[in-house]
């Protein structure tokens, strides 16, 4: 990004006239890593930085590591509207895909977790409770009731587990969860990487460590794969 706008810093133009026949010219004149600016080219055009600007995608390593997005609102679609599957599946489903909770995290919600005063249901995922969309609020609920009518078996101070084991009293294992989802076609970890991608796109890392639990870290980190930048490269424009 910073070799872009050196180079139209020196040929006279800013990033705001930029033409997309001059990234062009910029991407034929060196090494095909230069396509990886298109993060960043897509970013500035949405958020009106720019005029509409792109650069062709290159195939890489972590691209194969992440479900489309248009796959991704399959999957959603699909847990949302396959009243067939397991409550619990389609639940832990849209956590990951919508809110990208790794499946360790998911099973160990308890309904502590939950915020329902009866209008809207929210989840404490990190400091602030996030509110649930219709119908994953639906799904939690009855989790939460299912719970709450546990079997006497189990001991009154064990935590209420939204997501059970077969064992009284404890949690579902993270592996047999992970394969649950993958059996009704979710796969855990590339759904997981395609969810922070988008919401890295949207929101800055402070909002995703305060509302969905991850490190400030892990927020930069996804926000830098996502719009081809983050802190490194603020710093380094603040320095120019």
């Amino acid at each position: 990004m910073v070799r872009l706008l050196e180079w139209l810093h020196d040929g006279g133009t800013t990033l705001a006239s930029c033409t997309q026949d001059q990234v062009d010219a910029w991407l034929s004149d060196g090494p095909t890593t230069r396509a990886t600016v298109r993060p960043f080219l897509l970013w500035t055009s949405r958020r009106g930085h720019s005029r509409p600007l792109t650069a062709p995608v290159i195939s890489n390593y972590f691209a194969a590591r992440i479900i489309s997005k248009d796959r991704r609102w399959e999957l959603v679609r699909f847990l949302v509207h396959n009243e067939q599957l397991h409550v619990a599946d389609r639940a832990a489903g849209l956590l990951l895909l919508l809110f990208a909770q790794p499946v360790g995290r998911i099973s160990r919600l308890t309904t502590e977790h939950v915020v329902d005063p009866g209008d809207t249901l929210a989840l404490k995922l990190g400091r602030i409770p996030v509110e649930i969309p219709a119908p994953l609020d639906d799904l939690i609920r009855q989790l939460v009731e299912r719970r709450n009518g546990r079997a006497a078996t189990v001991p009154i101070e064990e935590p209420n587990w939204l997501f059970h084991s077969i064992y009284p009293g404890q949690p579902i294992d993270p592996h047999t969860l992970g394969r649950r989802l993958k059996a009704i076609g979710v796969p855990p970890q590339l759904a997981r990487q395609a969810s922070l991608m988008d919401i890295a796109s949207e929101m800055p890392a402070f909002g995703i460590s305060r509302l969905l639990g991850f490190h400030q870290s892990t927020g930069e980190n996804w926000t830098r794969e996502s719009q081809g930048f983050g802190v490194d490269y603020a710093a380094e424009v603040s320095r120019r």
